[in-house]
């Protein structure tokens, strides 16, 4: 529901009215203006917030298969917080995925960010029915302080609903495309960012179906072309921005499952938290 405003009220009225980058402000501009806020120092600071919180998981190593290409794969990552102890969660296609490169190759080595992480080894859950796309890992303080990354706070009880359709949320993940192996020490990946508003959901899923028609190129770089392959960004958070005590922060709505990309249809969708209990089970 947009707040009510003087008729002629300007940014600066509203400003006057509002604090400012308060919902209630944010809500009371026009759709110009809005464009100018998601174009400016604001939104980039909110992505910058954001992508703190997501991780990369890459693996590799030689084939089996004499003369077949290497296995290289990754995905996308977070740490979640409880109130029980943080844990690492992804998609479980992500962890089969690595299930499957470690049976077909000779040996092979594997990370979460630049720590060593076998994936199996660290297992705590992986969701047994197929929409329940999630899988959890356990973790080392030691580890969390060297990845460097922010941790996701959750809910020691029941999560909150997710965001109704229109809401905006928050993603990232580390793209396939965007990764490049450099000899045999060195990789570097690209991290996309986007925020985008809820399409629909279901008791298990949160679709966000995109409409370039609104999006603001938010660092300068380009928009991607239509189509353009999210592959790797599965794992990755969905987020809901919170304002609370005069700052902005976030609760997880999700993890990522998949990026529909076509030229006529490009929807991302995530699997819902709530499937995530506090010890990193899965229910």
């Amino acid at each position: 529901m947009r707040a009510t405003l003087p008729i002629g009220a300007t940014l600066e009225a509203a400003k006057a009215v509002y604090e400012p980058y308060s919902p209630e402000w944010l809500n009371s501009l026009d759709d110009e203006e809005k464009r100018a806020i998601a174009a400016g120092e604001f939104i980039r600071r909110l992505h910058e917030n954001g992508a703190a919180h997501i991780t990369w998981l890459f693996w590799r190593g030689p084939h089996r298969i004499i003369g077949a290409p290497p296995i290289v794969h990754n995905g996308s990552a977070f740490l979640l917080d409880c109130g029980r102890g943080p844990f690492v969660v992804t998609a479980a296609h992500v962890f089969l995925q690595f299930l499957a490169d470690k049976r077909h190759a000779q040996r092979i080595g594997s990370q979460i960010g630049n720590v060593a992480f076998d994936l199996e080894e660290r297992l705590i859950d992986s969701g047994h029915d197929r929409r329940i796309d999630i899988a959890t890992f356990r973790i080392e303080r030691h580890e969390i302080a060297a990845l460097g990354k922010h941790v996701v706070i959750g809910t020691d009880g029941v999560w909150p609903y997710p965001p109704n359709p229109g809401e905006v949320t928050f993603f990232g993940g580390f793209l396939g495309t965007q990764r490049i192996v450099i000899g045999s020490n060195e990789v570097s990946f690209g991290l996309h960012l986007g925020m985008t508003p809820v399409s629909d959901l279901t008791e298990h899923q949160i679709r966000c179906r995109f409409n370039r028609q609104n999006w603001v190129d938010v660092r300068g770089l380009g928009l991607p072309l239509p189509g353009y392959n999210l592959g790797g960004v599965s794992g990755g958070p969905l987020l809901v921005p919170m304002y609370f005590d005069r700052k902005w922060s976030w609760r997880l709505a999700g993890v990522i499952s998949e990026a529909q990309m076509l030229k006529e249809y490009e929807a991302l969708t995530a699997v819902r938290a709530h499937f995530i209990l506090p010890d990193g089970r899965i229910s």
